[in-house]
């Protein structure tokens, strides 16, 4: 598995898990994960590395398509082209079709 990288800012944790009754087979008993129960305290608190991970995510998100902002910003623009380019090509199709009906 790959090592935790960051675990000296979360600290040591394990998971726990709790016994549970097999839903299909009553007679056994299988393991669900409960949650974590945290083994050493790490240099940041919860909500820090919780921001801390959400500005390493959102940092590397950018820097593998920094294009993204200028692509959503251009799908706007064509998207309300098309918008115009449609209403324009349905008035001018009941332009041409009124003297037929």
């Amino acid at each position: 598995a790959m090592p935790h990288v960051l675990w000296e800012l979360q600290g040591q944790r394990a998971a726990k898990f709790e016994e549970v009754a097999d839903p299909h087979d009553p007679s056994k008993v299988t393991h669900r994960f409960a949650g974590w129960e945290q083994l050493t305290p790490g240099k940041l608190t919860e909500r820090q590395y919780d921001d801390t991970v959400a500005d390493l995510v959102a940092y590397l998100q950018w820097m593998g398509e920094p294009a993204q902002g200028k692509r959503f910003q251009l799908g706007v623009i064509v998207l309300i082209f098309l918008g115009f380019l449609t209403l324009f090509a349905w008035r001018l199709n009941a332009a041409f079709w009124k003297d037929v009906k």
